[in-house]
């Protein structure tokens, strides 16, 4: 009885210093890609926000978030990134629906931006790995055609947020009322429909070119 009780106490302490070593393990792992994050390597961060990026590509649609704008979280691209902040730009198109029997537009294509551009900031606050950046900037374009029918892609919402900011919000609260507490400029047509924008001036710009030329060398 004594010596199956201390093989079982053997058994016990083998595991938990199993578990212990996987967990002192995963702990190291993230302090060293938080250090190189840390130290502004555009390799690592490209890195993490790639793995990232691609794991929403390939994520299924929250039950709460409608296709379309999944659509638009799903086919973003990375603009630019640095220890302190992400800048990715994305698409958004109107969404329909049937109402009383009729195939109808049910949101533009800015209630659709808004709603792209917020779920975006608020996954790159919080969903992306070691990585923590103070600032995220989205730009959102929609699809408009000329007298002649040419098509042509221009942009008609841009968000720049912050952590601090995002910490305070009640992400319960429609997107436009959330990207109130931003800086974010649009425009928005009588008839509820976006007209194209001028993008701000990206207070990062210098600070992404700094970093890209340094790698390059």
């Amino acid at each position: 009885m004594s010596e199956g009780v201390t093989i079982g106490f053997a058994i016990i302490a083998v595991l938990f210093g199993g578990i212990g070593l996987l967990l002192f393990k995963e702990a190291r792992t993230h302090r060293f890609w938080r250090q190189l994050v840390a130290e502004n390597d555009m390799d690592a961060i490209r890195g993490i926000l790639d793995q990232e990026i691609e794991h929403w590509r390939t994520q299924r649609p929250p039950k709460d978030v409608s296709a379309v704008v999944w659509a638009g979280v799903q086919g973003l691209d990375l603009v630019g990134a640095s220890a302190q902040h992400v800048r990715v730009s994305t698409s958004a198109d109107p969404e329909f629906g049937t109402v009383d029997g009729k195939r109808e537009q049910i949101s533009s294509s800015l209630d659709i931006a808004y709603a792209t551009a917020m779920r975006l900031v608020e996954m790159i606050f919080y969903d992306v790995p070691n990585f923590r950046p103070d600032h995220a900037r989205v730009d959102v374009y929609t699809t408009f055609r000329d007298s002649e029918g040419r098509a042509e892609a221009l942009p008609i919402l841009s968000v720049q947020a912050d952590r601090p900011s995002a910490m305070s919000l009640d992400w319960n609260l429609p997107p436009a009322a959330l990207a109130r507490e931003f800086e974010t400029t649009a425009n928005r047509a009588p008839n509820g429909e976006p007209r194209p924008i001028e993008l701000p001036d990206d207070p990062f710009a210098d600070m992404v070119d700094q970093t890209t030329a340094t790698s390059a060398d």
